[in-house]
């Protein structure tokens, strides 16, 4: 169990809310953040309000300008040297300049089999919407890491309680986490992906018994998709669209390289519709819904995609492929999973299995090393037809319990541990390694709780 200082907690948390303020009255600056980085290019980028031009200055035997006058404020870097350190400041038009001394750095990725490291974490939310981060837990996973010589970051989803109503509620959320981690997204490229909580949605009038995803803007729906697009930069190789009135996958399901490796990032809450908790606690039924789409659900394009890009990194001899989403496919601690609840449809839950065994049987065709998902908050790892499931959702959000009893797949299932933690994973060659770091009950220092080959 971790425990944490009461003073220091109420602290923080008017600390937290007088931010959001911040955010609510119109004004702020996030950045300059370091993203998409290849062999040969970065993305460096930041957002404000008012929107503020600046300058990019690279030091590369001398230094390179690039400017960019209007928004959005992101500065496409090429022509670049692969497994290279590169410096930069940012310089506005208000004169304000970032650092303020000195400069930042990035290191360019690499082609062939360079050993390298990446992070991977998920769900700091906090219990409720007043309080929608802990951005305690997040800071000292944030801050540890950066001893442990990583080339990038993967988080996947919730990172905030969300569930807003409103458009502007769900940006000022997403800043505020973008906010506590921004000594990271300075140097170290941060790769996000979309949870269930990181969603604005809407009542339709009328009889309609789900909350559909989305926000009422000037008379048309803004959705969570483009929200969490506009507010992070992800490579843009994505699924079309389901069909003409769903949103678009872009930069919420994408893929890219990084050395002998492949990584993708599925979007497990896509288009995401949730009956109203009071028509499903009196008659409802939770079923398949026109106007969108389950939480958890891959429907059929986005599942095709998968398929595809994965052959495609295996034709171009990736030595390693590594998924990423929120909601694991084969649950471990969730109580609440849709296949096992008398408020679901027989018709979705059977719909449930097969896309399940679809999805994975696409990992396993083509030697998929590791699934890494968030959503149970804990962390567990589960070995399922030669293809590793891990759980790691321990970046603030309540912890679960598990695993669950009733499982199909319990006997896979070779650890779990209700820890607040993170992943560390190295790839050497043709060999892949993970260890386990879980924060003490000091809210400063870490151990060591799992390793293993992947």
């Amino acid at each position: 169990m971790v425990y944490i200082n009461a003073m220091s907690w109420v602290w923080k948390t008017i600390i937290f809310f007088l931010l959001l303020c911040s955010y609510s009255a119109g004004a702020y600056l996030e950045g300059p953040v370091v993203s998409n980085i290849r062999p040969g290019s970065v993305v460096i980028w930041w957002r404000s309000q008012p929107p503020i031009p600046g300058k990019v200055f690279l030091k590369d035997r001398g230094f390179r300008v690039f400017s960019k006058n209007r928004p959005p404020f992101e500065i496409s870097i090429k022509g670049l040297k692969p497994a290279s350190v590169y410096n930069y400041y940012v310089v506005l038009s208000t004169g304000k300049r970032f650092p303020e001394n000195g400069f930042y750095r990035f290191h360019t990725a690499f082609k062939g089999d360079k050993p390298f490291k990446f992070a991977v974490m998920a769900d700091s939310r906090g219990p409720f919407s007043m309080i929608p981060l802990r951005e305690d837990v997040l800071y000292a996973i944030f801050k540890d890491i950066t001893k442990r010589d990583i080339q990038f970051i993967c988080f996947l989803g919730d990172m905030i309680y969300g569930y807003a109503s409103k458009e502007d509620k769900l940006r000022e959320e997403l800043r505020s986490w973008k906010d506590a981690i921004s000594h990271i997204m300075h140097e170290i490229p941060v790769y996000t992906g979309m949870g269930n909580h990181d969603v604005v949605m809407y009542e339709k009038k009328g009889h309609d018994p789900y909350m559909l995803d989305g926000a009422i803007k000037d008379g048309k729906v803004i959705t969570s998709e483009e929200i969490f697009a506009d507010e992070f930069v992800n490579p843009e190789n994505s699924p079309e669209p389901e069909c003409p009135d769903a949103p678009p996958y872009k930069e919420t399901c994408y893929s890219f390289d990084w050395g002998n490796s492949h990584f993708i990032f599925i979007n497990t809450d896509y288009w995401m519709a949730t009956p109203k908790m009071d028509i499903i606690e009196k008659s409802g039924m939770f079923k398949l819904y026109k106007k969108g789409n389950p939480p958890g659900r891959i429907m059929d394009k986005q599942m095709r995609w998968i398929e595809s890009d994965i052959k495609e990194a295996r034709a171009k001899k990736a030595k390693h492929i590594f998924v990423f989403g929120h909601q694991p496919i084969f649950p471990i601690s969730d109580k609440y999973m849709m296949d096992y609840s008398s408020k679901v449809t027989d018709a979705l839950k059977k719909d449930i299995k097969e896309r399940r065994k679809r999805l994975w049987n696409i990992f396993t065709k083509y030697k998929v090393d590791a699934a890494f998902f968030g959503h149970e908050h804990n962390y567990s790892r589960t070995l399922i037809k030669d293809t590793w499931q891990i759980i790691t959702a321990g970046a603030g959000a309540p912890l679960y319990d598990g695993p669950r009893k009733d499982l199909p797949w319990l006997r896979d299932v070779k650890v779990v541990k209700k820890r607040y933690h993170y992943c560390i994973v190295t790839v050497n060659g043709n060999k892949v390694s993970m260890d386990v770091y879980a924060l003490k009950s000091n809210m400063k220092d870490f151990e060591l709780i799992d390793h293993a080959d992947l």
